[in-house]
């Protein structure tokens, strides 16, 4: 496994970036969808992870 420095991390959220914007124009999913999708997959890595269900609120909010 590569070290987690900076860059790992950078290019790591790139990639995820770009694996949800393939999913919304692949299948039209909406950011709820997109974010269920991702905790699904926290779930599948970490079974007892605890995830807050406000998590999948979308905030009109953007950062």
């Amino acid at each position: 496994m590569r070290e987690w420095t900076d860059e790992f991390i950078t290019d790591a959220q790139q990639e995820l970036v770009g694996m949800v914007k393939d999913w919304k124009y692949d299948y039209g999913a909406d950011d709820k969808a997109c974010s269920a999708m991702l905790l699904w997959m926290v779930l599948k890595l970490n079974p007892k992870a605890e995830i807050d269900p406000k998590m999948l609120q979308v905030s009109d909010e953007h950062p």
